[in-house]
């Protein structure tokens, strides 16, 4: 015989959206994606390398990936889900000559709203930015050339800005490199209104950190700041600018979630 017991647990709100376009390209090798399995909550941008048939099938693989096996907030997990993706797309490197310089960047979030706490990792130059009162608390550091050098005291951030080397990166997937995908050491507590921000560089080359700050005070919704953005960055994309992705997520209040659980 089966018994049902029915439990109330607090969980957070959580409003979303994300938003790809090929700023001056003709094409799009960005990639985003979310996914759900019970108790967590994963979101997922990339940024492919390679061109247009690798780059874009590289930034899938991730994402795909990414969705797939998401299924917890513990940090050897998420380390073992991107030595899978590196494998697979060397795998593909090796099979096929179109994809022999394919690669992609990940920036991953990944949220237990029962619990109430949030764990990401990153890889490349797609970042993932935390905010706490509309301040940012905390940004993923590139794995790039121009990172490298303004962290070594060589160069400033307004010069890094302009850096003839500021698209060259020192690791992603695909790429031969001496460093290796970053995940924080253990989770942190989310608040009521913080609010992440996960994009490729097609963003942040473009819009500085406050005018991401002002965006989100000004907006109501994950949907409204997104779109908000995504207005900026159309207004100075011009020539051959890099394609972008923008993905929002709000913590709302809290809430009671009621479980059934059969024994």
């Amino acid at each position: 015989m089966q018994n049902e017991t029915t439990t109330t647990e607090d969980w957070m709100g959580i409003s979303y959206f994300a938003v790809t376009g090929e700023g001056g390209r003709s094409y799009n090798e960005d990639c985003y994606g979310h996914a759900a399995h019970e108790s967590t909550l994963t979101f997922v941008v990339s940024d492919g390398i390679g061109g247009e048939a690798g780059g874009s099938a590289a930034s899938r693989l991730v994402v795909e990936i990414v969705r797939k096996e998401a299924h917890s907030l513990n940090r050897d997990e998420m380390l073992h889900c991107y030595k899978n993706i590196e494998q697979e797309i060397r795998c593909r490197q090796q099979q096929n000559p179109q994809y022999s310089k394919m690669g992609a960047t990940v920036a991953e979030l990944r949220i237990d709203p029962a619990r109430q706490i949030a764990l990401w990792g990153h890889f490349g130059d797609s970042r993932i930015y935390w905010f706490r009162n509309h301040e940012i608390l905390a940004v993923t550091r590139d794995h790039s050339v121009v990172r490298s050098l303004v962290d070594a005291g060589l160069i400033s951030e307004q010069e890094a800005s302009t850096h003839p080397k500021k698209n060259v990166l020192l690791g992603a997937f695909g790429m031969v490199a001496d460093i290796s995908p970053e995940v924080l050491e253990k989770p942190v507590y989310l608040a009521d209104g913080d609010a992440f921000l996960l994009c490729t560089d097609g963003l942040w080359n473009y819009i500085s950190d406050a005018e991401i700050q002002e965006t989100l005070a000004q907006s109501s919704s994950a949907e409204d700041w997104v779109k908000a953005l995504e207005v900026k960055v159309k207004q100075v994309v011009s020539g051959n600018k890099d394609n972008y992705t923008i993905a929002g997520v709000l913590i709302t209040s809290s809430y009671n979630r009621t479980v059934h659980m059969t024994k």
